[in-house]
């Protein structure tokens, strides 16, 4: 019989590892939903429109991390627990979280499952006796909650990518960098040289872009933010021309700010910088992800760079499947 597996505060830091190691259900439907997007279960509707909905919303409708405009980290669907249970098609959903107020649970709990009622999917529960008890234990976990559900999106993403991925572009990072990404079709090879490659996707309307430079590695200053923008403006000097005649891709720092962060990245240490990319010498800019670790085996740096073009259109969506891209990363022999 299907369960969920309980944990407490003390050991909600295990979760994501926990995740992991569990065997996907072949018995489980495909999984449902929009990028960024979650389902939000509660007693009645009064909680959801009163102070425990405001602790949801304000946490995962805060503004996703340096984008040129405005956007939530989530897309926040409210279900009241009696729809949620009846009908079959909410479960299915790809990220679920459920508040359960009950005066007779003895203590707080946080309940959590990977492909419980679908796959790829995160559930996640919260139990509490009271009101106050729940935003205590919200408070405490939220960030790891966080955590859950974007792991979910990269993983239904990568999943998607895989089953559509460019395999001449594969074998050409396989050969050249001892890489691999599940790049998808629509991408094609824009330049190449030995230590660098640029991907294009380009359509009407937006412009996504991954580049790939790599260099040997000397010192810890490899992962400092000055050393990863002064290397980017490098590179993208060099190799990324504008539109017009002279202009090139550079970091943007005028407005925002680059934001760097050391990371857990597919078990390895990397340095996550996000930012604003410009053109100088023209208009054009977007947002970017710079994921920057170390292949322990050859001691090379790698920096694998994402970047979307999306003028007067939301980027978020557009940015989050570069960061599944890039998280597909596997260093091969």
């Amino acid at each position: 019989m299907k369960r969920f597996l309980i944990l407490t505060p003390l050991f909600i830091s295990g979760l994501l590892l926990l995740n992991s190691c569990e065997t996907k259900k072949s018995s489980v439907p495909a999984s449902s939903g929009i990028t960024a997007e979650i389902i939000i279960v509660t007693n009645n509707q009064t909680q959801w429109e009163g102070a425990i909905g405001d602790s949801i919303r304000n946490f995962f409708g805060q503004e996703y991390q340096v984008l040129p405009q405005p956007e939530p980290l989530f897309e926040l669907s409210y279900i009241p627990m009696a729809n949620f249970k009846n009908t079959k098609m909410f479960k299915s959903h790809h990220n679920v979280l459920i508040v359960d107020i009950d005066k007779k649970s003895k203590k707080a709990g946080l309940e959590a499952k990977k492909d419980f009622w679908a796959s790829p999917q995160r559930v996640i529960k919260i139990t509490a006796p009271s009101d106050t008890a729940f935003y205590k234990l919200f408070d405490e976990n939220k960030e790891v909650i966080l955590k859950i559900f974007g792991e979910s999106e990269r993983e239904r993403l990568i999943k998607t990518f895989k089953a559509f991925r460019d395999r001449s572009i594969q074998d050409e990072l396989r050969k050249n960098f001892h890489l691999t990404l599940e790049i998808p079709g629509g991408f094609y090879i824009a330049k190449k040289y030995a230590d660098f490659i640029w991907l294009r996707k380009e359509t009407e309307k937006i412009s996504q872009g991954i580049i790939i430079y790599s260099y040997d590695y000397t010192d810890t200053a490899a992962f400092t933010t000055q050393r990863i923008i002064s290397y980017m403006d490098t590179i993208t000097k060099e190799y990324i021309p504008g539109p017009s005649g002279g202009s090139y891709m550079s970091v943007s720092e005028k407005y925002i700010p680059p934001v760097s962060k050391r990371i857990d990245f597919n078990g390895m240490f990397a340095v996550e910088t996000r930012g604003l990319w410009q053109v100088e010498g023209d208009f054009m800019g977007g947002p970017f992800v710079n994921y920057t670790l170390v292949d322990e085996k050859r001691n090379k740096v790698f920096t694998l760079d994402g970047y979307v073009y999306a003028p007067n259109a939301p980027k978020r969506d557009l940015l989050i499947q570069m960061e599944a891209i890039l998280y597909s990363l596997k260093f091969v022999d």
